[in-house]
């Protein structure tokens, strides 16, 4: 699968679970997690990748430079049309490009590492952000909103569902010349 289309599937289930909420669910502040709510780590998801997604036109990324659209934490409409509009956007662009990223780790927030990445990178750095906050949401809503429909996976990593995959269904491990070059035959 694609990376666009992972996103893309990424979009989908957070607009599943977001459409079960109401602005006043979306938005509350939650005790277990930190006085946070589900929309406060769906707009950190959304802002994210739409700095990507605007990357792939300027050559320039700077997550930290972000402007918070607090109606993207508030309303779920809001939330959903970015997530909409970001699919048709990350279908559009399926090709590869340099960028050059800026991050800082400065209290003052000058930028001090300066770095070459690329749209692909990004989208998979994106991927794995979005479902570490997809994780964080899950915890929230099964304890505070237990009603809400969650898909099986959602907030596990790919890696993860692979893992439990080939545990559940094992292959057979056959070996080859290399797995032996550490032994010695009589």
């Amino acid at each position: 699968m694609k990376l666009q289309e992972t996103s893309i599937a990424l979009f989908d289930q957070l607009i599943g679970v977001t459409s079960q909420l109401t602005p006043a669910e979306f938005a509350r502040p939650l005790p277990l997690l930190l006085g946070s709510s589900v929309g406060k780590h769906l707009r950190h998801i959304i802002e994210f990748y739409d700095l990507a997604l605007t990357a792939h036109q300027t050559g320039h990324l700077n997550y930290d430079r972000r402007v918070r659209q607090t109606a993207l934490e508030t309303t779920p409409k809001a939330a959903i049309d970015a997530l909409h509009q970001m699919a048709v956007l990350m279908s559009l662009y399926e090709t590869d490009r340099l960028l050059s990223l800026a991050a800082s780790f400065s209290p003052d927030g000058s930028p001090d590492v300066l770095m070459s990445t690329t749209y692909f990178r990004e989208l998979h750095y994106n991927i794995e952000h979005a479902v570490h906050h997809a994780a964080i949401i899950r915890i929230g809503l099964q304890q505070t909103f237990p009603d809400v429909l969650l898909p099986s996976h959602f907030g596990v990593s790919y890696a993860t569902v692979q893992h439990e995959n080939q545990l559940h269904n094992p292959r057979p491990v056959l070996l080859t010349h290399n797995h032996l070059d550490h032994v010695q035959l009589g």
